[in-house]
Parts: structure tokens; C-alpha cells; sequence
């Protein structure tokens, strides 16, 4: 028996999103360390959070 078996296509698309959303956390957080600049810095935190946010509500 697979993690995949009894998921619906909506869990997958939920899973996908908030992999996306923290893949972009990652990508927007380190411009914004070298470039030093802080709205990039605080952008990607919010990304994670809202990634973070998804994954603890919408367990399926």
C-alpha cells in the first residue's frame, strides 16, 4: 500500500500548492538575503507561513 492510495485529486492539488508556497518561501527568502533587502525577507516568511498554515489545516 502506497502514501497515494485513498487520496482524492484535490489532496494532490492542496499538496502541490503548499509545495509550491514553500519552494517560493525558499526562492524569495534567499534573494532577499543577498540582495538584503527586508520586503523580500518578510514576503518569504508569509509564503511559509501561509505554506505551514495549509498543511496544519487541510490534512487529509
Amino acid at each position: 500500500m502506497s502514501r497515494t492510495d485513498g487520496r482524492m485529486r484535490a489532496d494532490h492539488r492542496v499538496r502541490r500548492f503548499s509545495t509550491a508556497l514553500a519552494t517560493g518561501a525558499v526562492v524569495v527568502s534567499a534573494l532577499g538575503a543577498t540582495a538584503g533587502s527586508m520586503w523580500l525577507l518578510g514576503a518569504g516568511a508569509w509564503l511559509l507561513i501561509s505554506a505551514v498554515l495549509l498543511e496544519l489545516v487541510y490534512r487529509p
